[in-house]
């Protein structure tokens, strides 16, 4: 590639280069092009310089890693969340079950204590009646 041939080794003209027939005679559109061709620099400087500083670097990092965790910390919580609704019914059930069997077993221990303080009062008033 020489000076005067902007073309690359392909024989294309590389992306954003111009030739001298490409340069508009109008003033107006000359400054036009200009104005454009300053703006798409100043970007390029600007895209450069954020790649090589160090602090845009960390800030985009720390950010992309906020992202992340935050993804992560949602994730978690929902499996957690998901988790505590499956036990939380289980020990319903659970609770509904150890429940129901207390109901069913009142009956035969009031009847069981029943027979027992029965035989506490006999047992005592034949200890008595021996005396």
């Amino acid at each position: 590639m020489t000076a005067d041939n902007p073309a690359d080794q392909t024989g294309q003209l590389a992306e954003g280069r111009r030739t001298a027939t490409d340069i508009p005679d109008d003033p107006q559109e000359l400054a036009e092009d200009i104005k454009q061709t300053r703006e798409q620099v100043g970007q390029t400087v600007e895209a450069l310089t954020n790649k090589l500083d160090p602090k845009v670097q960390l800030r985009e990092t720390a950010g992309r890693m906020k992202g992340r965790v935050s993804a992560a910390t949602g994730e978690a919580t929902s499996k957690i969340t998901d988790k505590a609704g499956t036990v939380g019914q289980q020990v319903r059930g659970t609770a509904a079950k150890a429940a129901r069997g207390a109901d069913e077993q009142r009956v035969p221990l009031a009847v069981v204590a029943g027979v027992a303080i029965l035989l506490m009062g006999a047992w005592i008033t034949w200890v008595m009646r021996r005396r």
